[in-house]
């Protein structure tokens, strides 16, 4: 078993996560229809030496794929995937494709910080060793509502590479003057005025700034997510006391 890392601007906390080593074969993608319903069938299990080709065909055999609905126990959350971050796009969606996520919870939850999900504490669908390489963009920040992947620590990951599952969503709060300024002496942020004044007044995450790699944000249902970061958890690993589950559908345009 392996950890990975999140860390909060008050706190660092352990990701708990598996990570499977399997040989992957070509990969066969599902038929495109005007809803996109998962198949009743495991994806390729990949390993890393395949995980870059087949992602990279994966997007481009569905380069419009980039609305998500996240359907949750709590409400519905409607995502953008961004185009320029397409290996996490890719990945993202062929897993929502193939019904990954309904098998899945948010996992971690921590309240005023952010929402993490894609795990159970049950066996669930495999889909192979592999992490995505980091596709960090210095336009995209850790304001409220951005999607996220998590990753492993630098020391045991220096390239940054994400997880190919374990994704997040950021709730954040307001910065004050001081927080802000602590944390840009801290974590060296070289921030926007307009970056800044977001964090002080939508909030966000910034100490997570130019380490995670951020792919989509959320266009409706961010009062599911203050509702998520809501629920009551086990102290020691911010994991909810009721499951909040999850079912993840592409809409296509």
């Amino acid at each position: 078993m392996r950890t990975c890392f999140l860390r909060s601007a008050s706190f660092t906390a352990l990701l708990l996560g598996c990570v499977f080593s399997f040989s992957g074969c070509q990969e066969k993608a599902p038929e495109t229809a005007a809803a996109a319903t998962p198949k009743p069938y495991t994806p390729t299990l990949l390993n890393q030496a395949e995980a870059v080709d087949t992602l990279t065909a994966y997007g481009q055999k569905f380069p419009h794929d980039t609305l998500v609905l996240i359907q949750t126990s709590k409400g519905d959350i409607k995502v953008r995937l961004f185009k320029d971050t397409p290996l996490h796009r890719a990945n993202f969606v062929r897993l929502a494709h193939y019904g990954f996520f309904d098998k899945t919870v948010f996992f971690r939850v921590e309240k005023g910080f952010m929402i993490q999900g894609g795990r159970t504490d049950q066996p669930n669908m495999k889909i192979g060793g592999y992490d995505i390489p980091q596709e960090i963009r210095p336009h995209y920040y850790h304001k409220r509502g951005v999607l996220g992947m998590a990753r492993y620590g630098d020391e045991e990951n220096p390239e940054r590479m994400s997880s190919a599952r374990d994704f997040y969503i950021v709730q954040g709060h307001p910065l004050s003057p001081e927080e802000l300024a602590a944390n840009i002496q801290e974590f060296k942020l070289n921030l926007s005025p307009e970056q800044k004044e977001v964090y002080r007044t939508q909030g966000g995450a910034p100490n997570l700034d130019g380490r995670f790699t951020i792919f989509g944000e959320v266009i409706e249902g961010m009062h599911v997510v203050d509702s998520i970061a809501n629920v009551p958890v086990d102290k020691q690993q911010n994991w909810p006391l009721t499951d909040v589950t999850m079912k993840v559908r592409v809409i296509r345009q």
